[in-house]
């Protein structure tokens, strides 16, 4: 065996892209980030987890409306006018009054295609077309987060559901409907530009400094004490995936903008917020490689490693050892209880990571490292990664949750009311008056994670899929010279 395991994992990464048109010599020059550097270059404890089972058990437990139990069945349906119905999934184990969250149940639907499930004909049921009972803000053109969120969420959650209609829409590409209705919210995205600021003569790049924006009125929020300038790397994920899809020129150069304003933005201001701009490197990689394009990956790499200049504290847990655990890698606030990672947007983090190698393969051996760390801490999650007092809820895993395969909302360094429990499985749900700190919202992107992850023959040496969670992707040189020349 290479002493070296980043060397083999390498070449993991190589084999798995199967794409001539980047190929590259296992020897080629490799830039390094460095809080993935600070890093173990051996995690331990070390478990993996089979990832794909995990899955597979989630999206199969969590829609089996025969579960019996303490606040089973999980899936719940809201009666609607004319005998429809509207399926939704509560965002914590155990919350019984219809909280909707679109980042919910749209993500489980991606995260059930990703793990081969035909997401059109589960237990009976076309869950793709019921993703579509989403649709609440049709004033705006847009996807709501919640029925009651039109024109006023902040920017991530006005963004994200429709970022994932997007995949879902990828993933399900005989669905013609759903590719008209991603080039309609792409219009909607450069509107909203051109409202930022944006002009194409004079050149001039929009402004995302804001804390959300009205699709109605078409006109920036700022009336918050906080800014998610982050936005801008949703805006360009969408409107360059808008692009490939329907070559309108006026979605690649919101695409352009939004690029141009982060690869412009200062270096000591992170705009990191949530999960849009973990979109902004594999944008960028793309944009680079398939358009010619020389926009700052790295630096949009050095800010999704490192720590938010933007929201206090958030960030990628890195140098870091929780009681007995290496926790590197894993992505939330690295202030809160003095380190409090979250499941969403761990499994986001891998999802928007690992197709950057197939574009450039100078950080193959960075994001090998980095996707090392954060798969092993993030068994962690779940209550079979950690001892009973080390959580709170093992109880009801124990007797209802046998595959384990619904997580905790988050990580934290240690319990709230006890430093020396470390670390400590949790969430924000009981203290707010809930039962239950297992949350859904983050659990239903768990495809974005076990689509990514195959085990080898040789321990801490992972084959990572460069594909899986590269949507919209292009496929041999003809694609390429296509785009090219556009």
């Amino acid at each position: 065996m290479n002493k070296n395991p980043y060397s083999v994992i390498l070449t993991t990464l190589v084999i798995g892209l199967s794409i001539s048109t980047f190929s590259f010599s296992a020897d080629k020059v490799q830039i390094d980030l460095p809080r993935v550097e600070a890093m173990p270059n051996e995690p331990s404890p070390y478990a993996l987890r089979n990832w794909k089972k995990t899955g597979r058990d989630y999206i199969q437990f969590i829609l089996d409306e025969t579960k019996q139990g303490e606040h089973l069945p999980l899936i719940q349906w809201l009666n609607e006018t004319a005998g429809r119905r509207m399926f939704f999934l509560p965002s914590y184990v155990g919350l019984k009054e219809p909280k909707i969250e679109a980042i919910n149940a749209m993500a489980m639907v991606v995260s059930g295609a990703l793990l081969g499930f035909d997401m059109t004909d589960f237990n009976d049921t076309d869950f793709v077309k019921l993703t579509t009972d989403y649709f609440y803000c049709s004033s705006e053109g847009m996807y709501g987060n919640d029925r009651g969120g039109c024109g006023t969420p902040e920017f991530w959650y006005k963004i994200l559901p429709n970022l994932l209609f997007y995949q879902i829409s990828d993933l399900h590409p005989q669905r013609q409907d759903l590719q008209t209705r991603v080039l309609r919210i792409a219009d909607q995205l450069s509107q909203a530009s051109i409202s930022l600021g944006g002009s194409k003569n004079p050149w001039t790049i929009p402004e995302y400094e804001h804390w959300s924006f009205d699709f109605v009125k078409m006109e920036s929020r700022s009336d918050r004490s906080w800014k998610e300038p982050g936005a801008a790397g949703a805006f360009a994920w969408m409107s360059y995936m808008a692009f490939i899809t329907g070559g309108d020129p006026k979605h690649l150069v919101t695409a352009d903008w939004a690029m141009e304003y982060l690869s412009r933005r200062d270096i000591s201001k992170n705009p990191l917020y949530e999960v849009m701009l973990r979109y902004a490197p594999i944008t960028a990689a793309r944009m680079n490689a398939e358009l010619g394009r020389d926009y700052d990956l790295h630096k949009m790499l050095l800010w999704c490693t490192g720590v938010s200049d933007t929201r206090y504290g958030w960030g990628v847990i890195s140098d870091e050892r929780w009681g007995e655990y290496d926790c590197d890698g894993l992505a939330g606030s690295v202030t809160d209880t003095d380190g409090y990672a979250f499941t969403m947007n761990t499994f986001q983090a891998a999802s928007t990571s690992v197709p950057i190698v197939r574009y450039d393969p100078r950080y193959a051996r960075t994001i090998a490292k980095w996707m090392l760390n954060l798969v092993n801490a993030s068994r962690l999650f779940y209550a079979n990664g950690l001892p009973g007092n080390l959580q709170d809820n093992k109880v009801w895993c124990d007797a209802y949750d046998p595959n384990y395969c619904v997580a905790y909302e988050g990580l934290r360094k240690h319990a709230l009311e006890n430093n020396a429990k470390r670390p400590y499985a949790t969430g924000d749900a009981m203290r707010n008056g809930l039962p239950n700190n297992i949350g859904l919202y983050g659990s239903s992107h768990i495809g974005y994670l076990a689509a990514l992850v195959e085990q080898t023959n040789v321990e801490k040496i992972l084959q990572l899929d460069c594909l899986a969670t590269d949507f919209y992707h292009k496929q041999g040189l003809s694609d390429l010279s296509v785009l090219q020349s556009i």
